[in-house]
């Protein structure tokens, strides 16, 4: 959506050509540069996409089984960070100098925790 309505705005800066652009002839070669530029650079977004969807990181993510499901801050240089590997979840505590396990959970008992989380707040709203 964001990228659909930044075409827009890139094509109405490109019908607003001077005037006298337009008396020397020169209005069309303008407007031809501007949609020129406009699909370049939507063609470097849609590259940078799928070079993270399919490119050699992703790859190799998924051949490792590796999966963040989720991350919180909990300062400027720390956070805490849940990583699926393989069928186990794992809470990692992450600073600057260091990564440290806090809790490790099968798959099975991650999903029943999450199952009675969600109920909990559920009944409470």
């Amino acid at each position: 959506m964001r990228c659909v309505k930044s075409l827009l705005l890139l094509c109405s800066f490109a019908f607003a050509v001077p005037l006298h652009a337009a008396e020397t002839g020169m209005a069309f070669s303008g407007l031809r540069t501007v949609l020129a530029l406009a699909l370049v650079i939507a063609l470097m977004f849609g590259l940078a996409w799928a070079m993270k969807r399919y490119g050699p990181v992703a790859r190799v993510r998924k051949s490792f089984g590796l999966d963040i499901l989720g991350q919180v801050a909990l300062g400027s240089k720390a956070h805490l960070a849940l990583i699926r590997v393989d069928r186990s979840v794992l809470l990692l505590g992450v600073t600057q100098n260091s990564i440290n396990l806090i809790k490790e959970l099968d798959r099975g008992d991650f999903e029943r925790s999450l199952s009675e989380i969600t109920k909990t707040q559920g009944g409470h709203q």
